[in-house]
């Protein structure tokens, strides 16, 4: 039994020196390779959560802007159907305006045309009076049968 136990001493010490060593430098490069590895995991999901933030602002960022083209758009449209309303009121005042004229100048051409009818026939009834010798009676027949001709012709 003690010869186990020096044996069991000598391969403690043998193993000590020659295994002992390696496998606890082995032990701790895996120590460190997982302290490494956990401390890349730790710095990727730091980067991913980093990364997600600037996706949310982004998007955030891109959604303002799609709401301010809108509302520029909106405008824009807006604008566009007031000035066309208004180059309509402006084209109807116009076409209005020269419809009043039109209308005042025939308006002027039929009266120039009545009075020359009216004086050609003052001028056919000046005639007539003159051609005939009357006396007033009959100057009043004359002048009320005139009158009667011009209301059945201004009819």
């Amino acid at each position: 039994m003690i010869w186990t136990f020096i044996i069991f001493l000598l391969l403690l010490v043998i193993l000590a020196k020659v295994a002992w060593k390696p496998l606890i430098a082995s032990l701790k490069a895996r120590e460190n390779a997982i302290a490494d590895s956990l401390s890349r995991a730790e710095q990727a999901r730091a980067d991913a959560e980093r990364l997600i933030a600037e996706n949310k602002q982004e998007r955030a960022k891109a959604e303002e802007e799609v709401q301010k083209a809108l509302k520029e758009g909106r405008a824009f449209a807006e604008q566009m159907r007031r000035d066309l309303v208004e180059k309509a009121k402006e084209e109807a005042q116009r076409m209005l305006s020269q419809a009043h004229a039109e209308i005042e100048r025939d308006t002027q051409r039929a009266l120039r045309q009545l009075r020359t009818e009216v004086s050609d026939l003052a001028v056919m009834a000046t005639s007539k009076l003159l051609d005939e010798n009357m006396n007033e009676e009959r100057h009043h027949n004359v002048v009320h049968k005139m009158i009667a001709d011009l209301t059945a012709v201004e009819a």
